[in-house]
């Protein structure tokens, strides 16, 4: 069963969450099976569907059997349907584009390649912000980096900034399974920081490429996509506190951690104000982590003059970040 178990093994496995993507999926679809690399596999995780994704994944599945699985499951969020990719994963690395993106030709290719000339635990490239109107790439003129552990937990927050994304990662199976590594449910919108910081813990050395940049991650409507509020999204604090709490002896991460609290409960209080929400509670919960953190987000050179004058308005008055909202385009 070993033997077969190995014949059946592919080189990557591609798990893609599917949650009502009916409108993108097919153009992220066509660009992950037009891939130059041989030997992987696709796993559509239909994450209870009600747009009529599931049947366009089943479609998928039928015109390319050996390449495409789906698995169709009850909605459980974005970590839930991941996690079942996972579990049902042969690859012997794995990584986790998003259906509402798409990718270039040598995605998979340059990541293997990357992954075969430097042996580490953990490989990252670059990607470009693609909006309706136009594109920003990341990382153009940089050069590959080798880390070691700290250095990688580092550059999930500090240049070079490999940040916390799931979909420019590709991890070791064997890593995640032997260390029981999955994504969390309660950690607001830093799922994938958070799967990214725990797998570094047992990773040697980590390799990233950030002027290789095959991934186009799309942002509908400039950035609007980040305006909507929800309590759940005040847990993403919890992870920055979490490695704050586990990084004491670092100060630049920790240094860091608290630059990005800062730039949460700002984004969350801008969302609060946006969405006419009234309580008082959470409000004073926000203001309390913004104005904790707001010395080191000051001095930050991550975040532009622009995102700086909405703190510096934001820790006189938080009700004047409703007025001068259109300051910045986050």
């Amino acid at each position: 069963s070993d033997l077969k178990r190995k014949l059946k093994m592919k080189m990557i496995s591609v798990i893609v969450p599917v949650y009502n993507m009916k409108i993108y999926l097919k153009r992220c679809m066509k660009t992950l099976i037009m891939q130059t690399q041989d030997n992987y596999e696709i796993i559509l995780v239909d994450d209870g569907s009600t747009d009529g994704s599931s049947e366009i994944c089943d479609e998928y599945a039928k015109e390319n059997p050996d390449l495409i699985r789906v698995i169709h499951k009850e909605n459980g969020g974005l970590s839930s349907a991941r996690n079942a990719g996972i579990e049902e994963a042969t690859g012997r690395y794995i990584i986790f584009p998003d259906p509402d993106d798409w990718v270039e030709p040598d995605y998979l290719k340059a990541l293997v390649e990357l992954k075969k000339k430097y042996k580490t635990d953990l490989v990252c490239t670059g990607y470009s912000i693609d909006y309706d109107d136009n594109r920003k790439i990341i990382g153009l003129n940089e050069s590959t980096v080798i880390m070691d552990q700290v250095k990688a937990l580092e550059s999930l927050f500090i240049p070079p900034c490999m940040n916390g994304f799931a979909w420019n990662k590709l991890y070791r199976l064997d890593i995640i399974k032997q260390n029981k590594l999955f994504f969390l449910d309660n950690v607001g919108t830093t799922e994938d920081l958070d799967f990214a910081y725990r797998y570094i813990k047992y990773s040697r050395s980590v390799v990233f490429a950030p002027n290789i940049a095959s991934y186009h991650y799309y942002q509908r409507d400039g950035a609007a996509t980040h305006s909507r509020f929800s309590e759940k999204m005040i847990d993403s604090i919890h992870t920055y506190e979490k490695i704050i709490s586990n990084e004491k002896d670092n100060i630049k991460i920790t240094n860091a951690a608290k630059v990005e609290i800062c730039n949460t409960s700002l984004n969350l209080l801008l969302a609060y104000y946006t969405a006419g929400e009234n309580n008082r509670n959470l409000f004073n919960i926000l203001v309390s982590h913004f104005r904790e953190n707001i010395r080191y987000y000051m001095f930050t050179k991550k975040y532009n003059v622009g995102r700086k004058m909405q703190a510096a308005l934001a820790w006189v008055s938080p009700k004047m970040l409703w007025y001068c909202k259109k300051i910045v385009r986050r």
